[in-house]
């Protein structure tokens, strides 16, 4: 969400504001009742609640339906199964519950791919993933990381 409000403000987001801005949101959330994860609609709720976002979850998650959202300027915001997106930069096995902003689409003869910026990694700006890679990672958060597969599609679409 902060790469978001970043980008629609026109404001760098650099590591040290983004460091000071994390710790503010996870005090806010955990005053007003969040855990450390957050499910889509949690995510939307304080989309809304704290930044005045419009924002909302969508469950159809399919190619089509992210191409859709992105043809109409609108960035998304993916829960997924960390470890399922196979990104080299991650340490270790990669997050068991990870979330991350989609903001392009590239098809390609070889496979379609998705534009991210991840936080999860220093080397996450603009980094792509094959389509039905992030696809098939893309699970909300059931309460238990273990059981993070489980979870059912969903995309909070952030919009001004």
């Amino acid at each position: 969400m902060l790469m978001v409000i970043h980008y629609f403000n026109g404001k760098p987001l650099t590591p040290q504001i983004a460091e000071n801005e994390i710790q503010d949101l996870v005090a806010w959330e955990h005053d007003h009742g969040y855990g450390d994860d957050l499910t889509a609609a949690q995510m939307a709720e304080v989309a809304r609640s704290k930044f005045g976002l419009r924002a909302r979850v969508r469950t159809d998650v399919t190619e089509e339906s992210i191409i859709e959202e992105l043809a109409a300027g609108n960035p998304i915001v993916i829960p997924a199964a960390g470890r399922d997106l196979g990104n080299p930069y991650f340490s270790g096995e990669g997050p068991w519950y990870h979330a991350l902003t989609i903001i392009g689409y590239k098809p390609g003869w070889t496979g379609d791919y998705f534009i991210t910026n991840d936080p999860g990694t220093k080397r996450g700006q603009q980094y792509t993933y094959r389509a039905q890679t992030l696809l098939d990672a893309i699970h909300d958060w059931t309460g238990v990381k273990e059981e993070i597969r489980g979870g059912k599609k969903a995309m909070v679409i952030l919009e001004r």
